[in-house]
């Protein structure tokens, strides 16, 4: 096990911070309310509420983990509904799963990785029979109430990608969640902030009002500097002065925070057999375009805010082509306003209009849709102004954009 963990979620017992958000999950549970979560890819949705699950759990609620991620249709939806009921492995849920397939004719795997129908020849089921099976499966916390009296925490994460499946999927979901009561609770998580709040603050929308708001923010730095601290102490190992900036670098970033301690915490680790994957003090730094490799120390190690600056490069280098990707597929007016923001400047002032030849409302409009799909942006909320009070969502991004065209 990583001590610090960058790629998949994080155990609930490692969770840094994030007191205040769970408290407002638990408050919630109890009360009865529902919850939409959101925030940006990599921010540590799932974590979080993962943790929120454990902790319910261990007050005897039944808890259930739903990805909606990349699902196409309802086929797809009952799917996944089943796949997340199925990891429960207890046997009512699997003598309720068993009873909805003999009632509808389907076969369901008890692992939920399939939906079909016919005992012998699997076929898609029809639409009707989708539906069917959706408001059977998404009533299952209602039926295991009425037989053990527990309730149930549903986790709908990656909900928006729900309405991909089905544009009115979501009223479809309401018109059971609505009569559930006190058998279940329900957190819609998801990715997309914007969107998220459309499914649940437009009137047009089935969910207008049923959940209370959570968006992530970034974590407090004076909570992830001592946290590190200890899990480095912990490990008898002494970042030095080089910890601080780094935590600073990663700007409250959940996954950078922990992609950054992982270099760092590796780069020690190789230290105690005369190795390193960092230059050393006469060697050119490493670009966001060149891969490291790990080499024999021929020099004196760096320390402080220079092997701080060279763990970010190490990462810089790692995550290069997903930067690259990202910037690919950005118009010429989200280039242009990035680039701003990058270098500090006013993202829809004269001085970028110049040197982009785009006008002012093509830049405000394409920092209006950046705003709106909050993947590379947000507004800052507390602190001082900085860039018209726009950041990067994503620390090592913004560098790339700063540093793009210098390595080639």
């Amino acid at each position: 096990m990583r001590a610090f963990p960058f790629e998949t979620p994080i155990a609930a017992d490692a969770l840094i911070d994030r007191r205040a958000e769970l408290h407002q999950l638990h408050l919630a549970a109890t009360d009865g309310a529902h919850v939409r979560v959101a925030g940006p890819r990599r921010y540590g949705k799932t974590s979080l509420l993962l943790a929120h699950a454990d902790g319910l759990r261990q007050t005897g609620w039944r808890t259930v983990h739903v990805d909606f991620y990349g699902v196409t249709s309802l086929v797809e939806v009952c799917g996944r509904l089943v796949t997340a009921y199925g990891r429960l492995k207890e046997p009512s849920v699997r003598h309720q799963l068993a009873a909805l397939g003999s009632r509808l004719g389907l076969s369901l795997g008890t692992t939920g990785m399939s939906l079909t129908l016919g005992p012998r020849e699997p076929q898609q089921p029809s639409h009707e029979t989708a539906l069917a099976a959706a408001a059977e499966l998404l009533d299952l916390p209602v039926r295991l109430y009425e037989k053990d009296r527990v309730k149930t925490l549903v986790v709908f994460d990656e909900f928006q990608d729900l309405l991909s499946a089905g544009a009115t999927l979501d009223g479809l979901l309401r018109s059971h969640v609505q009569y559930h009561g006190d058998a279940a609770t329900y957190v819609y998580a998801g990715s997309q902030p914007s969107m998220m709040r459309r499914l649940f603050t437009d009137r047009e929308r089935p969910l207008y009002g049923q959940a209370e708001p959570l968006e992530l923010g970034p974590l407090p730095i004076d909570e992830v500097l001592p946290e590190l601290s200890d899990r480095f102490a912990a490990l008898d190992q002494d970042p030095g002065e080089a910890l601080a900036p780094l935590v600073i670098a990663a700007a409250g970033h959940p996954q950078r925070t922990m992609l950054l301690a992982h270099l760092l915490h590796r780069e020690l680790v190789l230290r105690e057999s005369g190795s390193s994957s960092l230059p050393t003090e006469g060697q050119a730094a490493l670009g966001p375009d060149h891969e490291p490799e790990v080499a024999t120390v021929g020099g004196p190690p760096l320390e402080g805010l220079e092997l701080a600056e060279a763990v970010v490069d190490l990462a810089l280098a790692q995550t290069a082509e997903a930067h690259r990707a990202n910037w690919d597929q950005l118009s010429a007016g989200k280039k242009a306003v990035l680039a701003a923001l990058a270098d500090g400047v006013r993202p829809t002032g004269a001085r970028v209009t110049e040197r982009s030849g785009l006008t002012r409302a093509t830049l405000q409009s394409a920092l209006r849709d950046l705003a709106r799909e909050g993947q590379h942006v947000s507004r800052v909320v507390t602190g001082p102004p900085s860039s018209g009070n726009w950041r990067f969502v994503d620390p090592l991004f913004s560098r790339w954009v700063l540093q793009r065209g210098q390595h080639r």
